[in-house]
């Protein structure tokens, strides 16, 4: 078995510290990016609801102006729409708050 010289002992333990910081880093990097792509679905479910909830909201405006236009629709019933429109915007606007 051959000795080391100094100088080989040296650098031994400098690429030995360096695969251990590379080892290290790797680690911290994929606890990282699981953790950024779990936060991004989340809010990209968040934004797909909130999406959701204001189509169905406009769609419930739409079809209460419609029938209005139509004379098919009571106030009443134009209100109840535009009351579920709102509130359908209002969920939007908080789960999007939630995300």
């Amino acid at each position: 078995m051959t000795q080391l010289t100094a100088l080989e002992r040296d650098l031994l333990a400098c690429v030995e510290r360096l695969v251990t910081a590379s080892e290290a880093s790797a680690k911290d990097l994929t606890a990282l990016e699981a953790r950024s792509t779990g936060r991004i679905e989340t809010e990209l479910a968040g934004l797909k609801d909130c999406v959701t909830l204001l189509i169905r909201s406009q769609a419930a405006s739409m079809k209460a102006l419609s029938g209005l236009l139509n004379d098919e629709a009571s106030y009443k019933t134009l209100d109840e729409s535009l009351q579920q429109s709102l509130t359908l915007a209002k969920a939007a606007a908080e789960r999007l708050r939630d995300s």
